[in-house]
């Protein structure tokens, strides 16, 4: 049976200062021993297209732990690894945030879910509003979670994430509503009026999981941020601009970020 790998010291993704920038970084479910197994997808990504040979380095992400591989051989297509060392996975935050998504048309979706995967955003949910126009049946609501889940493990590879975001199937308001206590904090941005999201934030210094609700083209109903508010959400403004769909929620969880000393 072979040793465990063991832990790595400070520095250990790079050979040498600056080289962890552009060793490629892949996501397996699990890892078991001291052998990967890439799928054949990112085999394909490190053989051709990165066109690396035995030795090459690459590190693998799995349950909040990177491991420092070097491939070993390829069988039948895939890229086999040995595990060298292994760390805790850094980039994620140290808050959660949760964001409820008004259905929205064209690639706006796709757009949230990359832009918010770089973020920092732990978790994705399409919400069926009022008004949005986008209608899904299951067939559909199926593949495009399938497609918001890949966009959303891509940039997290991309961008170092330790850990790629769930995206959950869509669901209603108000079944989005219906998950508000399992938040600390439930923020629904709304233009037409609330808290100024600084005094909220400033006010909770100590929520850490957060859920915000954004509406898609046109906005949420009155009755909707109520049904929100009652549930235990407070509506919140993010300036004197109207923001449109796919930028509200980025901005948000800058603010979010920011104001819990997640950047800079």
């Amino acid at each position: 049976m072979a040793p465990p790998p063991r832990r790595a010291r400070a520095g250990w993704l790079g050979r040498h200062p600056g080289d962890e920038a552009v060793i490629p970084r892949f996501f397996l479910d699990r890892v078991e021993g001291d052998e990967v197994v890439l799928t054949r997808e990112d085999s394909h990504h490190l053989l051709r297209v990165l066109r690396a040979a035995p030795g090459s380095p690459f590190v693998v992400l799995a349950g909040g732990v990177a491991y420092d591989c070097v491939l070993d051989r390829v069988e039948d297509g895939l890229a086999r690894g040995r595990v060298r060392a292994a760390a805790p996975a850094g980039g994620e935050p140290a808050i959660r945030i949760t964001l409820f998504q008004g259905l929205a048309k064209g690639e706006k979706m796709e757009l949230v879910v990359q832009h918010g995967t770089e973020l920092g955003i732990t978790e994705f949910v399409a919400v069926a509003a009022a008004r949005s126009v986008v209608k899904l049946d299951e067939k559909k609501a199926a593949q495009r979670r399938e497609r918001w889940q890949r966009i959303a493990r891509e940039a997290a590879e991309q961008s170092r994430r330790g850990a790629v975001p769930t995206v959950r199937p869509p669901h209603t308001w108000e079944e989005a509503v219906a998950r508000i206590p399992e938040f600390d904090l439930a923020l629904v941005a709304w233009e037409g009026g609330g808290e100024p999201l600084r005094a909220v934030l400033e006010a909770r210094p100590e929520a850490r999981a957060f859920a915000l609700f954004v509406g898609p083209e046109g906005g949420l109903t009155a009755e909707e941020v109520e049904l929100a508010r009652r549930a235990g959400a407070i509506p919140v403004t993010l300036g004197p601009r109207i923001l449109r769909t796919e930028t509200a929620p980025l901005a948000a969880i800058a603010a979010i970020l920011y104001a819990r000393g997640e950047w800079g």
